[in-house]
Formats: C-alpha cells, structure tokens, sequence
C-alpha cells in the first residue's frame, strides 16, 4: 500500500492523505511540500497545479528571495567589471 495526496476535483485544494493500494482519482503521489537545498518545507494551503503543489511558506519564501538577491547581485558585479575593465579586487 502507498500513500496519495489528494484533492479536491474543483478547487485543487489539499484535503488530506490516504493509503490505499491502488491510485484514487483525484491524487498524487507527491507529498505538498517544496525543496530546496535538500530541506523540505511544508505548504499552507496547499493546491495541486496538474503537475506541482503550490502554495505558501514563510520560511521557503524568505529564502528564494535571498536566493534571488544573490544571483543579481552576482550579476551586476559581473556587469560593473566588464563596463570597469576592472577585477573582483576592485568591487
């Protein structure tokens, strides 16, 4: 026996886990949840897109924004050498 996560058919919204030996309609197989550097973050109000989880959560958000930060900042340091001539040195 496996365990589903299913949904609701109209709203897609989360509405529990079963354990079942065969697939019921309205489910998936992966948990709502995200990762992100081998952390698992579990999702507020959940709903199933066809193909992910969406959903909320603080700590995840937070960290995809820094995330973000960093690789433009990595990018206009990048930018700023090239248009400088200069090396990471100067920055």
């Amino acid at each position: 026996m496996a365990i589903y996560y299913m949904y609701d058919a109209v709203t897609k919204e989360y509405i529990g886990e079963v354990q079942a030996p065969n697939q019921p309609e309205y489910s998936t197989e992966l948990p709502p949840t995200r990762t992100l550097n081998n952390e698992v973050y579990h999702l507020a109000n959940p709903k199933w897109d066809g193909i992910k989880w969406t959903g909320d959560n603080k700590d995840l958000d937070l960290l995809k924004a820094i995330e973000d930060l960093s690789i433009q900042v990595a990018q206009n340091t990048e930018l700023l050498l090239a248009l400088t001539g200069g090396d990471e040195e100067d920055v």
